[in-house]
């Protein structure tokens, strides 16, 4: 078996870090359009005028995504990562 070197630090790995910023920033974008656009959607196509059921469509997405994440580690621990 051929072992290679590990190159550390961003100068050897800024390919890899680049990409982490660009889809971390995508994430990010994508999150902030969601919290501002979904209570807009439910206001606007569901009738929906109290505040407090816009924001459960934020927190229904957050619960989902938790379960998602959580179901995730556990396969990823199972597998590998």
């Amino acid at each position: 078996m051929n072992a290679t070197a590990v190159a550390l630090g961003l100068k050897a790995n800024w390919k890899q870090f680049s990409l982490l910023v660009l889809i971390n920033a995508f994430v990010g974008g994508m999150v902030g359009i969601e919290r501002t656009v979904v209570p807009l959607i439910g206001a606007e196509e569901f009738g929906v005028a109290s505040s407090t059921l816009i924001v459960s469509f934020i927190v229904s997405f957050g619960v989902v995504k938790a379960c998602a994440n959580l179901v995730s580690g556990q396969l990823a621990d199972t597998w590998g990562r």
